[in-house]
C-alpha cells in the first residue's frame, strides 16, 4: 500500500513539473483580464464625470459650430457657448493669445476655485472676486451646468458663459473696469414653431454694435436693427447702461450652416423705447405698421404749392446776377405757412444767417441732412428731436430774399440732391388685412421683448 502511495506522489509530481510554465502563463493571464476589467469598469463609472476633475481648453479657434437636437426644437447649447465665444472675442485682431476653457460642475464646486483650479494659474483672483461682487447670483452654480470662460493676456478674464438649464445663457463680458450681464434665452413659441428662437437680452457697454456683438448677435441683425432705427435715434447719442432686446429666429440651410434672421427688437434710451418688428413681406415696421428705414415725405409742407425755382446747379441767381448753384427748391408759400420735418431726426441748426435767414438743418441720419430756409420763426432747437411731420417753423422772407417762399434743400453724402426726383424719399406703412395680420404678430411678441 505504502509503494502504490509514493508511486502516486511521484507520478504527480512529474507531470506537475511538465506542465508548470503552463500553468504559470494561466495564472498570469487571469491577473491581466482581472486588471483590464478594473480599468474599464471604472472608466465606465467616471463617464458622466470626465470634467470633474479636469477643464476642457480650448485653444484659439479651435471650436464647434451650432447643432440642432433631434427633436428639432432647441440648440445644443454647448455649441451655442463656442460660437457666442467665438464671433465675438476670438477673431478680434487686439486679442490672439487667449484661451478658453469648458467645464461641468461637480458637487459642492464654487465658481472662484473652479476658475482657479482650472485656469492653469493663469487668471488672476481679484477679477473672480470683481465678477462675483458685480453679481452675487453667480455663488449659486449648480452640479451639472456646464461653464465656459475666456482669458486674455495678463491674466485678464474676458468672458464666462454660464448654462443654467436648457433654455437659458448668462453672459458676462468685461467692458473696460466692469463686467456687464446680458441673457440669452431659447424657445420655440413664436414663428409658428417652424424653427427655433433666441432673445438677446443686455445692456449698452461701448457702442450699442460692440454691445450686441458680445452676446453672439449676428452681424446682419444688427445692421438690420442700426439701419432700421437710425432715423429715430441717434446711436452715437445713447448712454452707457441702455438696455435692449433681440429676437430672432434660426434656420437651417441644406449646407448645415445657420442663417439667423431678425424677428424684433426693442432698445430703451432717456425712458423711451424703440421698436422694430420684421413683417410678412420681409421689411421691417415700427409698432403702428410704418415702415422704418427710410421714411420721408416729399414736401415741407402739409400740403403741396407751387415750385418757384428749382433745383439748378447752375442757375444765374436774381439777386447777385451772377451763375451760382441753387443748391433746393423754392415754394411760393405765403408767410406764416407751417414748416413741418420730412422725416424722423435731430436738429442740428436753428439759427439766424445773413443769406438764409431764419433757418433749421436736420440730420437724418449719417447720410442725410435736409436744410429749411427764409423762415418768419423758428420753432425747434438745436439737439431737439423730431418726427416725420412734426412742425419746425413758420414760413417767412428773411435773409436773401426776393419775396415769401420756402427754400428746401436734400444734402445726401455731404452733396446736395433734387428734393423733387430723388429716389431717397418714401413713406410706406402697411394697410389692410397685411396691416391686422402685422399688428397681432407685434401683440404676440411685444412681450418676449423683456429686459429680466
Amino acid at each position: 500500500m505504502r509503494s502504490i502511495i509514493v508511486s502516486s506522489i511521484k507520478l504527480l509530481y512529474r507531470y506537475m513539473y511538465k506542465h508548470y510554465f503552463v500553468m504559470v502563463f494561466v495564472f498570469l493571464l487571469m491577473i491581466v483580464i482581472v486588471m483590464v476589467c478594473e480599468v474599464f469598469t471604472s472608466c465606465m463609472l467616471n463617464k458622466n464625470k470626465k470634467n470633474s476633475s479636469k477643464a476642457l481648453l480650448i485653444k484659439n479657434h479651435e471650436f464647434h459650430q451650432f447643432e440642432i437636437m433631434k427633436n428639432g426644437k432647441f440648440f445644443n447649447n454647448v455649441m451655442v457657448h463656442s460660437n457666442i465665444l467665438k464671433k465675438h472675442w476670438c477673431f478680434n485682431e487686439s486679442l490672439r493669445d487667449i484661451n478658453m476653457y469648458n467645464y461641468t460642475v461637480s458637487q459642492n464646486e464654487i465658481l472662484s476655485k473652479i476658475l482657479i483650479k482650472y485656469s492653469n494659474n493663469g487668471i488672476d483672483a481679484s477679477e473672480i472676486t470683481l465678477l462675483l461682487q458685480q453679481y452675487p447670483v453667480l455663488r449659486q452654480i449648480k452640479t451639472g451646468q456646464i461653464l465656459s470662460w475666456i482669458i486674455i493676456t495678463k491674466k485678464k478674464l474676458q468672458c464666462l458663459v454660464w448654462d443654467i438649464f436648457p433654455q437659458e445663457i448668462r453672459v458676462y463680458n468685461r467692458m473696460n473696469t466692469s463686467f456687464t450681464e446680458g441673457i440669452i434665452r431659447f424657445s420655440n413659441q413664436l414663428n409658428d414653431g417652424l424653427s427655433p428662437s433666441i432673445l438677446f437680452i443686455g445692456k449698452l457697454s461701448g457702442t450699442f454694435i460692440d454691445s450686441a456683438r458680445s452676446l453672439g448677435i449676428e452681424e446682419n441683425c444688427i445692421m438690420d436693427i442700426t439701419n432700421a432705427l437710425q432715423y429715430q435715434l441717434d446711436f452715437h447719442k445713447l448712454h452707457q447702461g441702455d438696455r435692449f432686446s433681440v429676437l430672432i429666429s434660426i434656420m437651417m440651410n441644406d449646407d448645415h450652416s445657420i442663417k439667423s434672421k431678425l424677428l424684433g427688437a426693442r432698445l430703451c434710451t432717456a425712458g423711451k423705447d424703440y421698436y422694430v418688428f420684421r413683417a410678412n413681406n420681409g421689411k421691417l415696421y415700427d409698432r403702428e405698421a410704418v415702415r422704418l428705414g427710410g421714411n420721408f415725405i416729399r414736401f415741407p409742407t402739409l400740403k403741396p404749392f407751387r415750385v418757384s425755382s428749382n433745383f439748378n446747379l447752375n442757375r444765374l441767381n436774381p439777386v447777385t446776377g451772377q451763375v451760382s448753384p441753387h443748391a433746393g427748391v423754392d415754394f411760393a408759400v405765403p408767410i406764416g405757412t407751417p414748416v413741418v420735418s420730412v422725416g424722423d431726426g435731430e436738429v442740428i441748426v436753428s439759427a439766424y444767417s445773413k443769406i438764409a435767414g431764419n433757418y433749421v438743418a436736420i440730420r437724418h441720419n449719417c447720410h442725410c441732412t435736409t436744410r429749411y430756409m427764409h423762415l418768419k420763426k423758428l420753432l425747434v432747437k438745436p439737439g431737439q428731436r423730431v418726427k416725420l411731420g412734426d412742425n419746425i417753423a413758420l414760413s417767412g422772407n428773411t435773409g436773401r430774399s426776393t419775396g415769401p417762399h420756402l427754400h428746401f434743400e436734400i444734402w445726401i453724402n455731404h452733396r446736395p440732391v433734387n428734393p423733387l426726383t430723388t429716389t431717397l424719399l418714401n413713406f410706406e406703412k402697411l394697410l389692410g388685412h397685411e396691416r391686422t395680420i402685422y399688428l397681432n404678430q407685434v401683440k404676440e411678441m411685444l412681450p418676449h421683448l423683456c429686459f429680466d
